[in-house]
């Protein structure tokens, strides 16, 4: 079965149009600039075009000028061969200079240029699909395949679309937030957390933006990940939650004991999931149930994803709810570190997490969502007296502090005060006493923040009921 035999050449590549816009360069060298901001050679599709758009790039570098005949001697050969429509190498070049589109087209010829690659790209795929059907190969395997080409292809159309702006534009934009903000004190410029002090360092979660919730396991990394994603679920703002590591039930408990809960009469999630309830508590549960019914909260719990499966299903779920009239709002990736990683930088872990790390940031820009991506720390962190994490305790790449518009690290003393062994009774005695105070405590360290303060927020956590509240504000 050949996909590419049912198709009209028309709808795949023009030879003219590729001689044009490589044309424009031999006259224009400024205008190579504009085209690779669309293409890369691998978009032509007349393999000589391929060959002749790499040497423009060398003479460029090597001599920071391009001419037909620097072309002619980067490509190297006979240039009297006959080659194409009876001309010969050197003929051929020289032609295109004859042919070139102006320098204000140069741009559309080159996006178009690349929509015939794409949707070759697309019918090669498809080839390949078949063959792997033929092949009785897993049919997940063969659609993994398939999304992460369609996913690459729809945000290379975003990444298009985002405009370039001059610097006044930019101010122009920057004062009318600022105006907005001066008229409208108290009101945030992004989505709240749903709990105050975090909107109060942070200004709430901005669209475009990838926030990291960084923690060592039983932080409290999922408890307050889930807690906002119901916060803001119940302010209306669509939210969409990627559970790569716990199901979709398992969350429910969570979920369930934070939204019945009550300081003087909690109910854990543990008790929810074994049925250990009398009926007054079975009660308030299945009243949280009811009341969260209508909540515009979508849990995808599938795991072994890759960033962009992710993306194509937060996507997917994002166009669902424009046609309803409605925007997506935070995006939550639970966690970074176990996202499938793809086939580019296999085995060299700190390259995977950096471009996963990228793919995220990516996702919050092509989405215009906010991203809060889950992450671990290293081990490292057991082995010194000081527990609170730091910067250099994000594991396997640099790339997250990068990528990162805001880093938050989630610590629980507590945590660590259960289940260390003092080795006098005076030290026990402290570490009781510095348990009671601290039992219920979850420090969000703002560790980075590109557009504000850092710092640390104390918020009330009871962990067993995964409820996170402000200071004071819990029931």
């Amino acid at each position: 079965m050949n996909a590419l035999a049912r198709i009209d050449d028309a709808v795949l590549h023009n030879i003219v149009l590729e001689q044009e816009a490589l044309g424009t360069v031999l006259v224009h060298n400024s205008a190579l600039e504009i085209i690779e901001r669309e293409v890369s050679a691998a978009d032509f599709f007349e393999p000589l075009h391929s060959e002749i758009f790499e040497a423009f790039g060398r003479a460029r570098d090597a001599h920071g000028t391009i001419t037909p005949a620097l072309i002619i001697a980067s490509i190297g050969g006979d240039a009297s061969q006959i080659i194409m429509d009876g001309m010969t190498r050197g003929q051929y070049i020289a032609r295109l200079a004859a042919v070139g589109c102006t320098l204000p087209q140069a741009q559309a010829y080159a996006k178009q240029i690349r929509e015939f690659s794409n949707r070759r790209r697309i019918l090669v795929m498809a080839e390949t699909m078949t063959s792997a059907i033929q092949a009785n190969q897993p049919a997940a395997d063969i659609a993994g395949a398939g999304i992460e080409l369609l996913d690459d292809i729809a945000m290379q159309a975003s990444a298009g679309a985002t405009p370039q702006v001059s610097l006044r534009e930019a101010n122009d934009q920057s004062l009318a937030r600022m105006e907005w903000a001066m008229q409208n004190p108290g009101k945030l410029a992004g989505i709240s957390w749903g709990l105050r002090t975090l909107d109060k360092m942070t200004g709430g979660l901005k669209r475009g933006e990838m926030l990291v919730l960084a923690g060592r396991p039983g932080m409290g990394k999922t408890a307050l990940a889930l807690c906002v994603a119901r916060l803001t679920a119940q302010a209306n703002e669509p939210t969409y939650f990627q559970s790569l590591e716990m199901g979709a039930v398992s969350l429910s408990d969570r979920n369930l004991a934070d939204a019945a809960f009550e300081r003087a009469r909690p109910i854990t999630y543990y008790d929810i999931a074994n049925g250990n309830l009398n009926d007054a508590q079975a009660m308030r549960v299945i009243e949280a149930a009811r009341l969260q019914r209508e909540l515009p909260l979508k849990i995808d719990p599938a795991p072994g994803l890759t960033v962009s499966q992710i993306a194509a299903r937060a996507r997917r779920h994002k166009q669902v709810l424009e046609r309803q009239g409605l925007r997506l709002g935070p995006v939550i990736v639970d966690h970074m570190h176990i996202v499938r990683p793809s086939n580019r930088y296999s085995g060299a872990r700190v390259n995977e997490v950096g471009e996963i790390s990228a793919a995220l940031k990516g996702l919050a820009k092509d989405l215009d969502v906010p991203v809060i991506a889950l992450a671990q720390l290293s081990r490292q962190v057991e082995n010194r007296d000081e527990k609170r994490p730091n910067m250099a305790d994000l594991r396997d790449s640099g790339s997250i502090e990068q990528d990162a518009d805001a880093i938050i690290f989630v610590f629980r003393q507590a945590y660590y005060l259960e289940r260390a062994q003092a080795e006098t009774p005076d030290k026990e005695a402290s570490r009781i006493d510095r348990l009671i105070d601290v039992k219920d405590q979850l420090e969000a360290i703002v560790a980075k923040q590109r557009n504000g303060p850092t710092g640390t927020v104390h918020l009330f956590c009871d962990i067993a009921c995964n409820a996170v509240r402000d200071p004071g504000g819990e029931q």
